[in-house]
């Protein structure tokens, strides 16, 4: 019982802490200016892209924290694990950043009214998807030999960052992507619809 009360306890802290720091992220999104010069409602689509990244970063957080609750046996969810915690947040915003930042750059460019978004955002993605690989085995690379060569007092840490930064990858690309392209389609569709008319 008092390992459950203490898993428990990690858990809220976790999670408190990620809650403060989606805002943050929200509002990273929002100020980064993304918004699609062929719509009128540019604060929606921001709002949109905010919202796709933020669910992004709960998916992410809910991965890392199922991998430590299955293997809470090998790995102890501590001051460390929050910490990592908030290192993939941050890694996983700015990959973001990165994809829909080209995703702008192409509506901009490239988009006409009646273009096929979903091909935009593919093309998109596929050009800073090398970018995206290189720099995540990178780190990934890194963050293998710190677990492997470092202390004892790292390997959570290292654990925990091994995980995030893999699943903070494949979001980015599988998951706040798609999902922007899902509130796109909704928001244009709710604005084309017709206004009932007064009685």
């Amino acid at each position: 019982r008092s390992t459950l009360a203490e898993l428990n306890s990690e858990v809220v802290r976790a999670w408190a802490s990620i809650l403060h720091a989606l805002p943050s992220a929200t509002l990273v999104l929002a100020d980064h200016g993304f918004s699609d010069p062929q719509s009128s409602t540019r604060s929606a689509l921001r709002i949109s892209a905010g919202a796709a990244a933020v669910l992004g970063l709960v998916h992410d957080v809910l991965i890392m924290l199922s991998f430590m609750v299955i293997l809470r046996s090998f790995v102890q969810m501590n001051s460390s694990f929050i910490a990592a915690m908030l290192t993939i947040v941050g890694y996983s915003i700015n990959n973001t950043i990165i994809i829909f930042d080209r995703i702008r750059e192409n509506l901009k460019l490239h988009f006409r009214r009646g273009g096929d978004i979903n091909q935009l955002v593919n093309r998109s993605i596929y050009q800073t998807l090398t970018r995206s690989l290189y720099t995540v085995f990178t780190v990934l690379f890194t963050t293998a030999a710190l677990y492997f060569f470092g202390g004892d007092t790292t390997k959570d840490f290292a654990f925990a960052l091994l995980v995030g930064f893999t699943v903070g990858c494949y979001s980015s690309i599988f998951i706040a992507s798609p999902l922007w392209i899902v509130f796109r389609n909704w928001g244009e569709k709710k604005k084309h619809q017709p206004k009932p008319e007064a009685a």
